[in-house]
């Protein structure tokens, strides 16, 4: 008898302590998850294609279907198989669930009625061992602090959704926070909703080797034809009957002049120049002679 009263009193311990999770109320707060969709194929979302290493940019939504405002959200982002969280903020607490690594995080925003607010700052990234080809799934969950609260606060919801044994550790980093963000409203309203991943190959980055006749690359000279690199020993061609033909060629209908070049070439110009200078005297001193 002893031990039958026992085993009731036992029972109703158990019951007494499950009692008010189960009696706790539901969110009081008619909220939504909303997140993108593909352009002109509402309801179908969007997908989001990205490399390992990438960051995920699903806006994670939600929207008030409420005429009153809600003062206090909490939201539960998991990141699936071939996903991570970036980066760890303090407003979060992070473990591991059932599909992957799972966040909870607390926002003191107000959402006012009808309107939308998003995390859009980055928050889940593909893992560096992710395997190109392969699906991940992004899911995400909103509810009330008053939900929260009445469950014992956001730290016991943590410790109920965790896996066993899992360590619940909080973050450390800046301050996440909510946007404003028009987001589309779905068919049938739930504070849960999820987005796919699908891992591409990384795009390479822009060659490193040098195109033909680029920059640093010298250019083929066709046989035959002349050189258009500059070089250090200038060439002057000289034309027939004193006309100026251009270097390297002579002038149209003009006959071709022999090519002085080298070092010398200033000088043997200044010693004809002289040379001309002195006949030129001579020949007026010879003609002033003549005439006087």
């Amino acid at each position: 008898m002893r031990v039958v009263v026992g085993v009731l009193a036992v029972a109703g311990l158990a019951l007494g302590v499950q009692a008010p999770a189960r009696a706790a109320p539901p969110d009081p707060a008619k909220i939504e998850a909303v997140t993108e969709i593909q352009d002109g194929m509402w309801p179908i979302k969007r997908e989001y294609a990205v490399a390992p290493g990438e960051v995920v940019p699903a806006p994670l939504g939600v929207q008030s279907v409420d005429s009153r405002p809600v003062r206090g959200l909490v939201a539960q982002v998991e990141a699936g198989e071939g996903l991570e969280f970036t980066r760890r903020y303090r407003n979060c607490w992070y473990t591991r669930g059932s599909q992957g690594e799972m966040a909870w995080c607390s926002f003191d925003a107000v959402l006012a009625p009808y309107r939308t607010l998003a995390i859009t700052a980055p928050m889940v990234a593909a893992t560096a061992e992710a395997e190109p080809g392969a699906g991940a799934v992004l899911a995400f969950r909103w509810q009330s602090r008053t939900w929260a609260d009445a469950r014992g606060g956001l730290r016991e919801v943590v410790d109920f959704f965790a896996a066993p044994g899992a360590p619940v550790v909080a973050g450390t980093d800046g301050l996440l926070t909510l946007e404003p963000r028009e987001l589309p409203t779905a068919d049938i309203r739930t504070n849960g909703n999820h987005v796919q991943v699908n891992i591409v190959a990384a795009t390479p980055g822009p060659s490193a080797t040098p195109t033909a006749g680029g920059a640093g690359t010298p250019s083929p000279t066709p046989s035959g034809s002349p050189s258009t690199t500059p070089t250090a020993t200038a060439t002057v061609t000289a034309t027939a009957a004193g006309g100026s033909g251009a270097a390297g060629g002579s002038g149209v209908g003009a006959e071709p002049g022999l090519p002085v070049t080298g070092p010398n070439t200033a000088a043997v110009g200044a010693v004809l120049l002289a040379a001309g200078l002195l006949g030129y005297l001579s020949g007026r001193r010879r003609r002033n002679r003549f005439e006087s």
